[in-house]
């Protein structure tokens, strides 16, 4: 009986020992896609499971074990530099995996996230990188990117102006000009882009949008201050082979998207994406004589190819976008001579990315980025004139491999970016040339629970000299679920006065520009916290991050005169803090909800002394709902913004029906929609603003709108009221 009770303990020791060591095993070959079918082994590829930083790679045979996950089912992971990642649903204990990774360049940062959701903060990269999925932009309203961020709490979207209908979004409380802006890492909104460019790519094109807070990577060029959004578009390899997208509002805004993908051959495919929309009804809901929507009409077309071989990857392709607005007073017998806009917008881009492989050292890749760009630009605002025209280029070059180990990787290379303006304002001309070249390093290391990324690089400047740019990031693992993070890292960019605030056009104030205007330098310091746990057995995420922003020199607009807008150089302090904690969880499999609180304090040096930034809400508030029912059949969606009071210019100088308060009153807006699905095709119908709230008499003297009084730029809330709007998706896979 005694032995027996020792065997019997001595197995108990066994199998616990064997539950608690259980191994996952496998290997890693690169897909070979050439006619002599040779499976190459990758040695060096990372292993590890999702939402945890229990990980492994594989060695010199491509072969990996790792420990089995406690519960199932198991998300693996498996990544590789110059590879497509793949992930791998366990539903059960396997072993001798057999996993192939797809060659890929895509000539910039690699970067992971943890979970498939419509929006995921990641516990891998060393920068805090928020990923929009295609799920998720299929929440907003409409259309274009601009748009697409109404139920995300990390960017601001609001009118620059009561009737041109132009967007600006901000990040950390700073205008959405300190934003690296791009398009696969290549330069989007920059210059005579800034008031409408975000309108250019329809958010259907999007494949995800990636948002990182604070100091980007120095690969990206000097100009991010406040964070980089980078657009990742449909791919020509990996996309629907026709998807269109109608959509019709109540403020008569039509619009039809398509976008198509062929492969041609294992190597070649092609994409076509096409763009039309119109609005041409007029509408004055608040009868004071002025067009709530401006009427307007935009063309679209993309077209990109990719070639993808075994030692060369390379894309390329031509967009072009002409965009027409009209707004302002609506004529009538009683008006003489309205007040109107005009503003026309022809935009041309061609680009190249080539990336050159090394099949026998798999870590090693050259990425060479090119693009040129002819942007004309002819806006009329009542007896305001502005004509431009901007001709860029941009080419960057990547060398990346490895020092010793996968988990020390460099990247160096140079740039050039080049920008010729010629500029008309009143019939006063002005423009400049800027030449600048750059080199730039940088050195990433990782391991299980670490990630850290020194980026260092130097720009000529032709007009104002050195550049001088550090980035540094660290993230550390506290836990299997939690990361936190530090960064820092300074930011240079040129100001455009005028088009980046066309927003004063549509007033009567006096534009006082000084002569020399310095760059803007700004250096960003932040940390973030980002934690996944189960609480009731539901899955839910936290992250808390702050970020702040201190200028040595910015391009002050100051506003507090109602006579004038005048644009000088800082003299004194000028800071940004912004705060943001924001809660996720999966109440049950269908039902996912989202809160957000953000805080600002944002402060200037004018020529009045030291005030709080005018038009930005110090709290703001953002909720959403999402529930689906099996199958995804049915899709509900409902987001609501509280948004706070913010500090509003000076118009004490105003006769007494022109003067404001001294701030906004706090407002809540309410966005809903609901998706029908099909076998291939989506209904949805949804509601804007479903509280109907706008914002009282948001044009000072719209009965004088040659008077000096006259201003439509001071916006903080909605104009139009409710909206009502309604759309299909169709697509063959």
């Amino acid at each position: 009986m005694k032995s027996k009770k020792i065997i019997s303990f001595f197995l108990l020791i066994l199998l616990t020992k064997w539950s608690f060591s259980q191994k996952i095993s496998g290997k890693i070959y690169e897909e070979n896609l050439t006619e002599n079918k040779v499976e190459q082994l990758l040695p060096g590829a990372s292993v590890y499971w999702l939402n945890s930083t229990i990980g492994t790679t594989s060695n010199a045979n491509g072969s990996f074990e790792i420990d089995a996950p406690s519960l199932y089912p198991a998300t693996l992971i498996v990544s590789y530099v110059g590879y497509q990642s793949d992930t791998i649903n366990l539903l059960k204990y396997q072993t001798n995996l057999k996993i192939k990774l797809s060659k890929d360049v895509d000539l910039a940062v690699f970067e992971l996230t943890e979970r498939e959701k419509s929006t995921s903060v990641s516990l891998v990269a060393p920068i805090h990188i928020e990923t929009l999925s295609e799920k998720e932009l299929t929440k907003a309203a409409c259309c274009n990117i601009s748009e697409s961020f109404e139920t995300n709490a990390s960017v601001d979207v609001n009118f620059s102006d009561a009737v041109s209908g132009a967007k600006k979004i901000q990040m950390l409380g700073l205008d959405g000009a300190y934003s690296q802006i791009q398009i696969e890492n290549m330069p989007f909104v920059r210059g005579l882009s800034a008031p409408f460019g975000l309108t250019f790519i329809p958010g259907t094109w999007a494949k995800e949008i990636q948002i990182k807070k604070g100091a980007g990577s120095v690969v990206n060029g000097y100009e991010s201050i406040t964070g980089q959004i980078n657009v990742e578009l449909q791919k020509p390899d990996d996309t629907d082979k026709l998807f269109v997208n109608g959509y019709f509002s109540e403020g008569s805004r039509a619009e039809l998207n398509i976008h198509a993908g062929q492969k041609l051959s294992e190597k070649w495919s092609n994409m076509q994406f096409a763009h039309v929309s119109n609005q041409s009804l007029a509408f004055d809901k608040n009868n004071d004589s002025f067009l709530d929507l401006p009427l307007k009409s935009q063309y679209n077309f993309f077209n990109r190819w990719k070639y993808k071989g075994e030692k060369h990857i390379a894309q390329f392709g031509f967009r072009g976008v002409y965009d027409k607005i009209e707004a302002g007073q609506l004529a009538s017998s009683e008006i003489e001579n309205p007040f109107k806009i005009d503003v026309l917008s022809k935009q041309v881009e061609v680009f190249t990315k080539n990336g050159f492989l090394f099949p026998k050292q798999p870590y090693k890749s050259i990425g060479i980025i090119t693009n040129a760009r002819y942007h004309e630009h002819n806006s009329t605002y009542g007896l305001k004139k502005f004509n431009a025209i901007q001709k860029s280029a941009y080419i960057n070059t990547i060398y990346q491999t490895i020092l010793g180990t996968t988990d020390n990787t460099i990247r160096f290379g140079s740039s050039l970016v080049y920008d010729d303006f010629s500029n008309n304002y009143n019939d006063s001309l002005f423009g400049r040339e800027e030449i600048v070249p750059g080199v730039f390093s940088e050195y990433s290391y990782t391991n299980e629970k670490t990630a850290l990324v020194i980026g260092l690089r130097y720009d000529y400047h032709n007009l104002y000299g050195d550049y001088v740019t550090p980035r540094f990031h660290y993230k550390f693992n506290v836990t299997e679920h939690s990361a936190l993070r530090f960064s820092f890292g300074r930011g240079y960019r040129t100001a455009n006065p005028f088009i980046e605030n066309a927003g004063v056009m549509s007033s009567s104030r006096i534009v006082v520009v000084s002569k020399n205007l310095n760059p803007e330098i700004a250096w960003n310091y932040g940390t973030s916290i980002t934690h996944h746990f189960n609480l009731f057995k539901k899955e839910v995420t936290v992250d808390v991050d702050y970020f702040y922003t201190n200028f040595e020199n910015q391009v002050v607009i100051d506003m507090e005169n109602p006579r004038e807008i005048s644009f000088y150089n800082l003299v004194g302090e000028s800071y940004s803090h912004s705060f943001q904690s924001e809660f996720s969880i999966n109440l049950t499999k269908q039902l996912e909800l989202k809160a957000a609180y953000k805080w600002y304090e944002i402060k200037t040096t004018y020529v009045d002394g030291l005030r709080e930034k005018p038009l930005v809400p110090r709290h703001r508030i953002l909720t959403n709902m999402a529930y689906y029912t099996n199958f995804d059949k049915w899709k509900f969606d409902i987001t609501a913004q509280w948004f706070g009071v913010s500090r509003l210019p000076s118009t004490a100088a105003n006769l007494p029906e022109n003067r404001l308060s001294n701030n906004s009153i706090a407002f809540t807006t309410v966005n809903a929609q609901v998706t029908r699905a099909f076998k291939r095709f989506e209904l949805y119908l949804g509601v804007e603003n479903l509280t109907d709230f706008k914002q009282l008499s948001p044009i000072i003297s719209a009965q004088q709108p040659f008077s000096a009084e006259f201003d439509a730029s001071l916006i903080w809330g909605s104009i139009f009221g409710r909206m009502i709007y309604t759309g299909f998706r169709f697509k063959i896979k």
